[in-house]
């Protein structure tokens, strides 16, 4: 269910007659490539999100459309929040939610530069014994049909506006892709145990500027994406989450309202 359209009687009255939990969204807004929308990390995580919660019976707050994002600043359109603000953010609204009667928290997150962050808040977050908070990148709860079906180069070729994210997009809101405009590139420098993807996770770590990786703003093979291969992840991602909020509400009732 959108909490964003529920009044202040609705959330009370959801507390007192069940037991759901708030589902935040940390996206972005940034560059893609020249063939997808700067929407995209917000828009396929609260899809994802809402998918979810439709089942489950919980509740996804307003989702936050900005994200840290230093590295890509040189590509217009791009927007970003510090790193240290953004934890600030996350950990302040985390607190908000429990202290107006919330019990649970869930952080989806929808860009990777967002990852280190959103597990750092949730360390925090949890720190309240009386709150428990749990997080993801929806992208780790597809991994195995990602694997099953991509065509891209492994590891290193399915990075950033690549097959994962253009077939996501293809099959929620083809309307929003530039199909003329894609272009594969996998250009960036590789150093032993260093690679850039969002499956195959290289040993080693080191962000870089962004056009230093990518002339277009693409690492991966766009040109190989499908609504299909979409709608195949898509439906993990959402049928896991909701089998882990279920979970989460059944591990962690709640017990007080404050």
């Amino acid at each position: 269910m959108d909490a964003g359209r529920l009044t202040t009687t609705d959330v009370a009255g959801a507390f007192r007659d069940g037991d759901p939990t708030a589902v935040l969204v940390t996206g972005a807004c940034e560059q893609h490539g020249p063939h997808l929308p700067l929407d995209t990390d917000r828009f396929l995580a609260e899809r994802v999100a809402v998918a979810a919660c439709s089942s489950s019976g919980d509740h996804v707050l307003p989702a936050l459309p900005f994200g840290y994002n230093e590295k890509e600043l040189s590509f217009p359109g791009t927007v970003s929040v510090p790193a240290t603000t953004y934890l600030d953010l996350l950990v302040g609204v985390g607190r908000s939610v429990r202290r107006s009667g919330w019990s649970r928290l869930v952080i989806v997150n929808g860009h990777g530069w967002n990852n280190d962050l959103v597990r750092a808040a949730t360390h925090v977050l949890n720190e309240d014994p009386t709150f428990r908070v749990a997080c993801c990148s929806y992208w780790n709860l597809c991994l195995s049909e990602v694997r099953e079906l991509r065509e891209s180069p492994t590891p290193g070729g399915m990075a950033h506006g690549c097959e994962f994210e253009t077939s996501l997009m293809l099959h929620l809101r083809p309307e929003s892709v530039r199909t003329e405009l894609i272009e594969d590139e996998i250009s960036y420098r590789r150093l032993p145990g260093l690679h850039h993807d969002l499956v195959e996770k290289s040993p080693m770590f080191m962000p870089e500027v962004f056009d230093q990786l990518s002339m277009s703003g693409v690492i991966g093979s766009p040109s190989l994406a499908t609504a299909e291969k979409g709608r195949v992840w898509f439906d993990a991602a959402a049928e896991r989450l909701s089998s882990f909020l279920l979970g989460f509400r059944a591990a962690f009732p709640r017990k007080d309202a404050l």
